[in-house]
């Protein structure tokens, strides 16, 4: 029960920072949105800046659990760069208000947790470029610098844009070979584009 109430705080809390800036949201908004009190909204975040630091660094997590997962599978670097594709695009089209909380919002994060988002993203970067060193002693990607190559395919699936090329996707699976190929034709070795 306590879960399903934090579930529509979140939910509520998402869904305002997506519409206004962080400083334009009130704590009873985000009850009234929740459909609680905002007696039980402060039983479960102290503060509306714990509920925004809840929201963001709990969307950087998943995606951390995410690429771990599947760096660690069995599989060849296309593969994975293929399900990381995948995995992110489908959690960003599911919760696409969330690519808004931090486009509206980003001017107002304070400089260390700034710094903590900095971490945790640099910890997708490490972990994407394991599976382009993987990709590079394969043959399939281009001997380029791979944390180069790894920014590089973050900021594709990360840029500020995103929702703006997935909002109303209809064709979930077409978004994700079009943006795979996109990244793949960039960084694939001249040879392995001409076997396939």
């Amino acid at each position: 029960m306590a879960e399903d109430t934090r579930s529509k705080i979140l939910k509520s809390a998402v869904k305002l920072f997506s519409k206004n800036n962080y400083h334009a949201v009130s704590m009873t908004e985000i009850a009234n949105g929740a459909g609680i009190s905002k007696g039980t909204l402060y039983w479960h975040f102290d503060s509306k800046e714990e509920l925004f630091r809840e929201i963001a660094v709990g969307g950087i997590n998943h995606f951390n659990n995410l690429f771990e997962a599947i760096a660690q599978k069995d599989g060849s670097s296309d593969e994975k760069i293929r399900e990381i594709v995948k995995c992110v695009l489908e959690t960003l089209i599911k919760h696409l208000g969330i690519m808004d909380v931090f486009k509206n919002n980003v001017e107002l994060i304070s400089r260390d947790f700034k710094d903590t988002l900095e971490a945790k993203h640099k910890k997708n970067r490490e972990i994407l470029t394991q599976i382009v060193e993987q990709g590079i002693e394969e043959g399939l990607i281009k001997g380029e610098n791979p944390t180069d190559v790894s920014t590089m395919i973050l900021s594709v699936l990360f840029t500020p844009h995103t929702k703006e090329l997935l909002d109303g996707a209809e064709k979930v699976d077409k978004k994700i070979d079009f943006i795979y190929d996109f990244i793949m034709n960039g960084i694939s070795r001249k040879e392995y584009q001409d076997e396939k």
